[in-house]
């Protein structure tokens, strides 16, 4: 125990380096956990969609969603979200992928839908950026 002391006490710096990497973990899982949402990279909310039949629940603007769009994803705009959230009722029991531009929306939104009774919420990392850094199909109105 006393080289373990003595140790801690020359290495501090470890220590240090130690404690500030366990804040940044802890602080990313208690995002997660109170947002309610785990981040998806691009391969894995194609995997939920096609294997879960997830549900891409876009939140940006109107006008931003009918200039392009991943295929099938529902258009609720984040500022109308909180009205019209019985619009998803019926995919309650399905996964719901979140898809944002950017800013912080997709975190409100998140909490929105788990305080609503949602339990399987995700977001896409990145939002509709990444779905075009991989160049992957968009739909246009």
């Amino acid at each position: 125990m006393q080289q373990f002391i003595e140790f801690s006490l020359r290495h501090w710096e470890l220590w240090l380096a130690f404690l500030v990497i366990l804040g940044f973990l802890l602080t990313f899982e208690l995002h997660i956990k109170l947002t309610g949402a785990s981040p998806l990279s691009v391969q894995q909310a194609i995997f939920l969609m096609n294997r879960e039949e997830a549900i891409l629940l876009d939140i940006r603007d109107a006008n931003s969603f009918s200039k392009e769009h991943i295929a099938a994803s529902i258009n609720i705009p984040f500022s109308e979200l909180a009205q019209k959230i019985n619009q998803l009722d019926s995919y309650r029991e399905r996964p719901i992928i979140i898809n944002y531009s950017q800013g912080q929306a997709h975190h409100r939104a998140a909490r929105l839908l788990k305080n609503a009774g949602f339990s399987k919420i995700y977001q896409l990392k990145g939002g509709i950026m990444s779905w075009k850094n991989a160049a992957l199909p968009l739909a246009k109105k």
